[in-house]
Order: C-alpha cells, then sequence, then structure tokens
C-alpha cells in the first residue's frame, strides 16, 4: 500500500511540476516576446526589428511547441501554435514580400488564442 501511495504522490509532484514549466515557457513568450509596442513582435511587423532579433523572436516562439493548453482543445491549440511557429519561422528566414508579416501578424492574434486558451483567473 506504501508503494501505490508514493507513486501517486510521485505522480502528482511530477504532473505539476509540468504544469508550472508549461505555464512559464508560455508566460516567457507573452512578456518577453509578444507583449507590448515596443516587444520583438511589434518591431518585427513595423519592420524595425534587426534580423537578429527577428531570429531570436523566431526561436523563442518555437519553444511554445510541445506545451500545453492551458484550457480548451489542445488540437485546436496545436493548431495555433503551428501556424505562429511556422510564420515566425518564415519571417526569420528572410522573406521579402508582405505575405510572411500578414500570415506572422494573423497567427499572432492575442484574443483569438486568449479567448480559447487562457485561463479566467490569468
Amino acid at each position: 500500500m506504501k508503494i501505490v501511495y508514493l507513486l501517486l504522490t510521485f505522480g502528482m509532484i511530477t504532473a505539476f511540476a509540468q504544469a508550472d514549466e508549461n505555464h512559464e515557457i508560455i508566460e516567457k513568450v507573452m512578456k518577453e516576446g509578444l507583449k507590448g509596442k515596443t516587444s520583438p513582435l511589434a518591431k518585427t511587423l513595423d519592420g524595425s526589428a534587426s534580423g537578429d532579433e527577428i531570429k531570436k523572436l523566431s526561436e523563442l516562439i518555437a519553444t511554445l511547441k510541445g506545451t500545453k493548453a492551458p484550457v480548451g482543445d489542445q488540437a485546436a491549440y496545436d493548431e495555433k501554435v503551428e501556424a505562429l511557429v511556422a510564420a515566425a519561422d518564415k519571417v526569420a528566414g528572410g522573406a521579402k514580400d508582405d505575405a510572411p508579416l500578414k500570415t506572422l501578424k494573423e497567427a499572432s492574434n492575442c484574443k483569438a488564442c486568449h479567448k480559447e486558451h487562457k485561463p479566467k483567473d490569468d
């Protein structure tokens, strides 16, 4: 019986640790990359970001891969993350036309993701 209790306790601790790590990754991407008028995303979209800044933004956004949806449908969340990662990669790849920037702007629509996946208490 003690072994079952220990396994259940370990499982709960592991689940909480993964949830905390998941939350930390999402928060970091939002705060360091996407949030605000002077964020790397805003600078990328307005054309004032350097190539290095755009590459770092793309790398930061890529850390969202494999995170779990805080709430809502995981498949829908994964689809949004994949679209955002692909758009950031395309812009970081040096595409010269406006289409990749437009795609990045659409994929980084905060409200579209927050409506379905942001917990109500955040």
